[in-house]
């Protein structure tokens, strides 16, 4: 198998075992898991780097507080995943919206409906009943995966997907949590920046050749980048 995209598969990747995969730089694909080091896009291959939040470490600034402020007559709870059309409704509109590559259901995305191999759980967010984004992660013994956020475009303008991650950093912090993973960056591929939305100074990226976790600031100084 060339080793630029590895995949494991396991019966069950919960708790402790989730932890240590994401802490070596692998993350969920579908029911399994899988690492990788770079990706193609419109023929222009990118570097891939992992990332985490140091959960204790993030300040939450004005930004962070205006969003809240502004979802803050929505509904939102959080509770174990379960796939349904209302879901998948929902998907469909943010799907038809976006202008990049993603799977075209939740249940392709996820794979593991029954949730006997990952630990998921759901973030919604409701607006008079009305669906208008969910958040999807996996939970560790001491950590969390985000695997995707999803939200109606017609509510474009109280950006959702950066409140579906202040909510998860919010999850972490009312469990006890130590590691959030929002997935990876890839210098020169602005989409997947807004992964570092939450607090660039709590961010830690992962060194493929040392396998460990250094700063943000000592990646972007390594590596001679800007974001």
């Amino acid at each position: 198998m060339n080793d630029d995209f590895l995949m494991h598969r396991h019966p069950l990747i919960k708790g402790e075992l989730l932890d240590a995969y994401l802490a070596n730089g692998w993350y969920r694909y579908g029911a399994h898991i899988f690492t990788i080091k770079t990706f193609s896009e419109a023929g222009r291959e990118y570097d891939v780097h992992w990332l985490r939040y140091n959960v204790d470490k993030i300040d939450l600034k004005s930004e962070h507080q205006k969003i809240i402020t502004a979802n803050s007559s929505f509904h939102i709870v959080i509770k174990p995943f379960v796939l349904n059309q209302e879901i998948e409704d929902l998907h469909d509109l943010y799907y038809d919206s976006i202008d990049f590559m993603t799977t075209r259901t939740i249940r392709d995305l996820l794979e593991d409906d029954e949730r006997s191999v990952f630990d998921t759980y759901m973030i919604e967010i409701r607006d008079n009943g009305l669906l208008i984004a969910a958040g999807i992660f996996d939970a560790g013994a001491e950590s969390i995966a985000g695997i995707k956020n999803i939200f109606h475009p017609a509510y474009r303008k109280y950006a959702l997907g950066k409140m579906l991650m202040l909510l998860k950093y919010r999850f972490c912090k009312r469990t006890g949590l130590k590691w959030y993973y929002p997935g990876y960056i890839a210098p020169g591929f602005k989409k997947f920046d807004y992964k570092l939305f939450l607090d660039k100074r709590a961010t830690e990226v992962f060194d493929t050749e040392n396998k460990n976790w250094i700063r943000f600031s000592a990646f972007k100084q390594q590596n001679g980048i800007t974001l």
